[in-house]
């Protein structure tokens, strides 16, 4: 019995252990029960010279117990013949009938039993036999009460079952809505992460170009020295290795390291100017993010400049967004003629952006007349209390 309640339990899908099942079932008939045995003694006690014989009790007592035993009948009956699931008024209808039919044998079958039961008793103690006659007429004068609460535990049953479904999909789908982000995130973070060991690689064999260049022209003290420098910027970008987003702060550390490389290559033709506002420090960015322009910013703009190269980087905040631009005295116009066709560093960014902030983030070329070039990136300021903290552990972590 109880491996075919643990059945019934399940295909409902209700978090009811059997015990708690009986439980339930238990205090729905004793309810009832306990109304129609208060009516009885009501009657008893407003009816001149009645008497509340004993049968009677054991009357309602049996009742009790059949029904409270019937109960996963019932409820294998509510399954079998759900009443909502049914889309067509003539499949309702059915449906209710079936479950009329039902109660009429369940109640008549009860009937049987007390009169079995309590036949004899009934007619010793009231001085009546009960007739076949008397039992018909007790059926169909009772019947309505039964059929019922047999009905309510039925449509009871239903509406539970459903609900509790629609809330275990309700969650099923917040679940899957949530592991669904949480791909999303982790693509997201895969692709950046992707884009980002493409770059490394990217300005690190321009680098190494130049430190060659420089070696064949046997100027070995400024080649040492931005080998040197060059093996402090990847240090450093290895220390982050992990982070796809760094504070302003943390990547103008990187871009100053980078850029002390190429003032190396440059001497004094190459001044640089910082201008970062406090308030735009703490921003997050992905990592290496000014670099590619940074470089674009040398190769395409001030590498022919014999004396006077300037590159200038701003950075501030308007709102919710972190606004840094990348200016040099280069060419412009005359040596960049068509942005489309940017190389791999700026294609890189692009692609960065657009995996980080979709169409939040924007990169802007202005080339006036006459030379000189603007980069401005508008992004998403989003911060972090940790930024600061995570960096100094993972420096402690990478000296361990």
């Amino acid at each position: 019995m109880k491996s075919a309640i643990d059945r019934l339990l399940q295909t409902s899908g209700l978090p009811l252990t059997v015990r708690q099942f009986w439980w339930y079932s238990f205090f729905y008939w004793s309810f009832f029960s306990l109304i129609w045995y208060g009516q009885a003694i009501m009657v008893w006690l407003l009816t001149p010279n009645a008497r509340l014989y004993f049968t009677d009790t054991l009357y309602w007592l049996i009742e009790l117990l059949y029904w409270w035993g019937a109960t996963p009948l019932v409820i294998f009956c509510a399954q079998r013949f759900s009443l909502l699931k049914t889309q067509r008024a003539s499949r309702f209808v059915t449906q209710v009938l079936t479950h009329l039919l039902i109660a009429a044998v369940l109640y008549g079958v009860e009937l049987v039993v007390e009169h079995l039961l309590l036949g004899a008793a009934i007619a010793h103690e009231q001085g009546k036999a009960i007739t076949v006659r008397r039992v018909m007429t007790v059926f169909f004068l009772s019947f309505g009460n039964a059929f019922a609460q047999y009905m309510l535990l039925v449509v009871c049953y239903n509406v539970l079952t459903h609900v509790y479904q629609l809330q275990s999909l309700k969650q099923q789908h917040l679940q899957a809505e949530l592991v669904n982000e949480q791909l999303k995130s982790q693509l997201a973070n895969a692709q950046l992460q992707a884009l980002k060991m493409q770059l490394n690689p990217h300005f690190l064999f321009n680098t190494l170009h130049t430190v060659v260049s420089l070696m064949l022209r046997n100027q070995t003290r400024r080649a040492a020295l931005m080998v040197t420098t060059l093996s402090d910027l990847l240090r450093s970008v290895l220390v982050r290795q992990q982070a796809n987003f760094i504070s302003v702060r943390d990547e103008m550390t990187l871009t100053r390291q980078y850029l002390s490389i190429q003032q190396i290559r440059f001497e004094d033709r190459l001044m640089v100017d910082y201008e970062i506002a406090p308030e735009a420090e703490e921003c997050l960015l992905p990592q290496l993010i000014l670099q590619p322009i940074v470089e674009n910013a040398i190769t395409h703009g001030i590498a022919d400049l014999t004396e006077g190269a300037l590159i200038r980087i701003t950075a501030q905040r308007l709102g919710e967004t972190v606004v840094i631009q990348v200016f040099d005295n280069g060419l412009g116009q005359e040596q960049l003629h068509d942005t489309s066709g940017m190389g791999l560093g700026l294609s890189n960014t692009l692609s960065r952006l657009e995996k980080a902030y979709g169409e939040q983030a924007t990169m802007q070329f202005d080339q006036p007349p006459g030379g000189t070039t603007t980069v401005s990136l508008r992004i998403p300021c989003q911060c972090s209390l940790l930024t600061s903290t995570v960096s100094h552990e993972s420096v402690s972590h990478a000296h361990h």
